[in-house]
């Protein structure tokens, strides 16, 4: 997966990012939200069954993740555009195809992140999530589809993680992707991703993020967005945004789960205690 620098937001539909994939995303000056897995492999979901793309009008767009039967998680420039209107997304899972062989659920709340601002520049990603509501137990009983448990530690650099997703596999390919894809990526610590991001001052690295980076290439890409990014089996980040080619000549950068205004809020809004 890779994420496009000048802040393209790795999902369809972000303020100021710009669309892939046919999708809802945006660009914001520059920075690329990802879409896809850059350089990855091709998994079966049935050893990633939190795994989901998200649909405007039954066009891929993001990635999201199942966290309890009744609730997702996503990037909130995923979902800031299309919070109002939740009737017109849906979810898709149980498949390692994004087309066939899998489930279509409705969506019945979205819910972004209160701090959470698309126009904010420098720091449009910062705060980048949402709580996607799903029909009561509509994740449950269904082949493949099963929740993750979230990441409540702080987790040190040279962690070695693992991203999954639909999107783009390079800066000009299509998205979807036939399968479902995985990358390996080891965490960099805060000044790391920092300093590698100095030549990109309207993305600054704060605390709610989470940066990882991998060589040969492996990288989220325009897709990716709103997708998971793991560490020991556990739901560690939201894939976010990479620089602009998605070559990982930059960390990406993740919404970090255990950052405590994140955690606080995902816990308001599915009761989960972590």
């Amino acid at each position: 997966m890779k994420q496009v620098i000048g802040l393209v937001l790795l999902g369809l539909f972000c303020c100021n990012a710009v669309l892939a994939d046919d999708n809802v995303e945006t660009q914001t000056d520059g920075v690329s939200q990802s879409g896809r897995i850059v350089n990855g492999v091709g998994v079966n979901i049935r050893r990633y069954k939190f795994a989901l793309s998200m649909r405007y009008d039954n066009q891929f767009y993001c990635g999201a993740s199942i966290v309890t039967a009744s609730h997702a998680l996503t990037a909130g420039h995923c979902a800031y555009i299309v919070r109002n209107i939740p009737n017109m997304i849906t979810l898709y899972g149980g498949s390692t195809s994004p087309y066939t062989g899998g489930f279509t659920i409705p969506v019945i709340s979205i819910v972004v992140h209160p701090n959470y601002n698309p126009n904010a520049a420098p720091g449009t990603s910062d705060f980048d999530v949402a709580v996607l509501t799903v029909p009561r137990n509509a994740f449950v009983g269904k082949p493949n589809m099963a929740p993750i448990v979230l990441q409540g530690a702080e987790l040190p650099a040279g962690t070695l993680c693992y991203v999954v997703g639909w999107g783009r596999t390079s800066i000009n390919g299509p998205a979807p992707t036939s399968g479902l894809r995985f990358a390996n990526m080891y965490i960099v610590s805060q000044g790391t991703c920092a300093a590698s991001w100095t030549p990109y001052p309207a993305q600054p690295i704060t605390s709610n993020m989470i940066c990882a980076k991998y060589s040969n290439g492996v990288d989220v890409c325009k897709g990716d967005s709103g997708g998971a990014f793991v560490c020991g089996g556990r739901l560690s980040g939201i894939i976010s945004f990479t620089n602009p080619d998605c070559n990982s000549a930059w960390p990406a950068g993740f919404a970090k789960i255990s950052a405590p205004s994140i955690r606080s809020f995902i816990r308001s809004q599915t009761g989960i205690q972590y």
